[in-house]
């Protein structure tokens, strides 16, 4: 069992090594995520996958569109328009 603690730079709360986490470099940067944000980063970086392939054109319009002004419609407007332009 793993009693050193860590403090999560974006949360500022303590974890150990048991809990789960990370702890790293940005660069130079000392860096240390606890389970919760380190998660938190993967969520951000999959959301952000929806999005490759559409061009600047394509984000806007989804952006701009009256329909989809609410965020959780925004994660299906792209798949939409990822379809359309799969197809």
């Amino acid at each position: 069992m793993d009693t050193e603690t860590h403090k999560c730079t974006a949360c500022s709360c303590d974890y150990t090594d048991d809990e789960g986490g990370i702890q790293g470099y940005f660069g130079m940067l000392p860096m240390s995520f606890c389970p919760t944000c380190y998660a938190c980063i993967w969520d951000m970086v999959d959301q952000q996958k929806e999005w490759v392939g559409l061009t600047y054109e394509e984000v806007q319009e989804i952006l701009l569109d009256p329909k989809f002004q609410l965020k959780p419609l925004i994660a299906h407007a792209v798949e939409a328009k990822l379809k359309e332009k799969n197809t």
